[in-house]
Order: structure tokens, then sequence, then C-alpha cells
């Protein structure tokens, strides 16, 4: 989609919502496989869920920790906000890979634009969408007025890359008001 490949600027910096959450708790599964899964849960009091829909990029970035990120993903720099596309631009939050060219993209959508992955895919006890492309794995959820884009981005996108997708979408829902 053009909105994730046209970067037209920073947002304006703003003072964070009285519903940006300011702390999770972290757990890692452990299992006989090669590669643990971590599993981080958040358990946020409705009365502190942030509207999507009414957050600048700045505070989309403060959605999800960098150490929280390298858990669900992999090592990330702290997140940079962004607007793409235009008419008007998706705000974000851009976490770059700290090696490699990856990337963990946190942005609010227009509402309604859900349905717009090809698959379903369950996110907890929201459901969603998924799209994989040659250059990266997006998932959109409803939120209230907004949807929540989790987009990763990598020279050649696979499942795994949706793997990552789905946990930080799993991971960033309970923090929206929905």
């Amino acid at each position: 989609m053009a909105l994730l490949t046209a970067v037209t600027g920073c947002a304006s910096e703003q003072s964070p919502p009285a519903g940006t959450p300011s702390t999770s708790e972290t757990s890692t599964a452990e299992s006989s496989t090669e590669s643990a899964e971590p599993s981080i849960t958040r358990n946020i009091p409705p009365e502190q869920r942030a509207h999507l829909a009414e957050l600048s990029g700045e505070q989309i970035c403060r959605l999800a920790d960098p150490a929280d990120l390298e858990a669900l993903a992999f090592a990330v720099e702290p997140g940079r906000p962004r607007e793409l596309g235009f008419d008007p631009p998706v705000r974000g939050c851009e976490f770059d890979a700290r090696s490699g060219g990856r990337s963990v993209l946190i942005g609010a959508q227009r509402e309604g634009f859900a349905e717009l992955g090809r698959d379903e895919v369950e996110l907890g006890a929201a459901r969603g969408t998924r799209t994989l492309r040659a250059s990266d794995c997006t998932i959109y959820a409803g939120a209230a007025g907004a949807t929540l884009q989790i987009s990763v981005t990598a020279a050649e996108a696979d499942s795994d890359d949706c793997g990552v997708a789905k946990r930080v979408a799993e991971y960033v829902l309970p923090a929206l008001v929905g």
C-alpha cells in the first residue's frame, strides 16, 4: 500500500494522554524447542487505556517499550514518530532493528480499516486481519475510533514476520480502548 511506503515527516510532539500505559508484566515462556517464544501479557485497567484515534505519533511510541519489543520481536532502537501516506496521513511510530533491515511500525489508521487484511487472525480476545507482502506483514485490528496497524518490514517478509506482528498487536491492544 502507498500508505506504508511514503514517509512524509514526523508528528508534532504533544504531552501523553492520561490513559497512556506505563507498566507491563513480562514473563518468558520456556520450551524444549530451540527458539522459545516469549510471552508478554498486559493487564491495564480500563481507565488507563488510551484512545488510539487521539494519540500523536510521539504518544504511539509510548505504547511499546523497546525492551518489550525485543522480547516479542527483535532488538530495536527507540521509536521514531512517523506520518505515512496522505489524506489523512497515518500517524505512527517506527522501531528500527538494531541490526539488519527490519522494523516494526505501530500505526493508527482510520476507523473501519480493520478489514484491510486478506486473512482473518485471532489476537487474544480481539479479531483482526493480516496481509503478507514481499516486504512486510501487516496486522489490522479495530480500536475505538481507529484501526491499529502493526507492520513488520523486512527485505523478504515471511510467516515469521507475521508471527512477530501478531505478538506485537496482542501486546499493544490491551493498552487501547476497544
